[in-house]
């Protein structure tokens, strides 16, 4: 099963469980049963429930996936946030989107030409006040000027966007996670 059709199966089945309960909800707004009546029977199902220790750990797995559902919706939601996310341009003719990972790969196309750099994790976040934001974890290879490096990459790369995507990065900070050395034998 791929991706997509899991997410859909999830989907689904959460709905399902959501209509379940709204329908119980309305059903006993309207009173085609009492209150009472409805309770008597929760509690006799209730009942029975415990009187098997199967019956138990169903009922504990059931709310277990539920609860993972819920969760996995949620980070999924988020993540579908953050994929869709794109800079508008107006121009004469129109509007221009960019979506954040083509600035992504434009960002990347500048810093891996740079060889100093061994790894590049670019995360680019939008500016309420229009542009973006880009924070660069990278790892160096030894011996390399952090001062010198981080105002090329600064440089080079606001004006790259700039120049390419008539983007402005307001704000380029850097990250240095790690510098590789390399064995010295002796």
């Amino acid at each position: 099963m791929n991706k997509e059709r899991f997410n859909n199966l999830v989907f689904i089945l959460f709905i399902i469980l959501i209509i379940f309960f709204s329908v119980v909800a309305f059903s006993l707004s309207l009173k085609p049963i009492s209150l009472a009546t409805t309770v008597d029977k929760i509690n006799d199902y209730y009942n029975g429930l415990y009187s098997n220790i199967v019956n138990q750990i169903i009922l504990g797995l059931i709310a277990i996936l539920i609860f993972a559902l819920a969760i996995y919706l949620i980070q999924k939601r988020s993540h579908y946030n953050t994929l869709n996310l794109s800079v508008t341009q107006k121009t004469s003719f129109g509007e221009v989107k960019i979506s954040l990972n083509s600035l992504k790969n434009l960002s990347l196309k500048v810093l891996k030409k740079m060889v100093e750099i061994k790894e590049i994790r670019p995360l680019i976040s939008l500016v309420k006040t229009g542009g973006i934001n880009i924070d660069l974890h990278l790892t160096l290879k030894q011996d390399v000027s952090i001062p010198e490096l981080s105002e090329k990459i600064q440089k080079s790369l606001k004006e790259y966007l700039l120049e390419t995507s008539g983007i402005e990065a307001k704000e380029i900070k850097i990250h240095i996670d790690k510098i590789l050395y390399e064995n010295i034998e002796k």
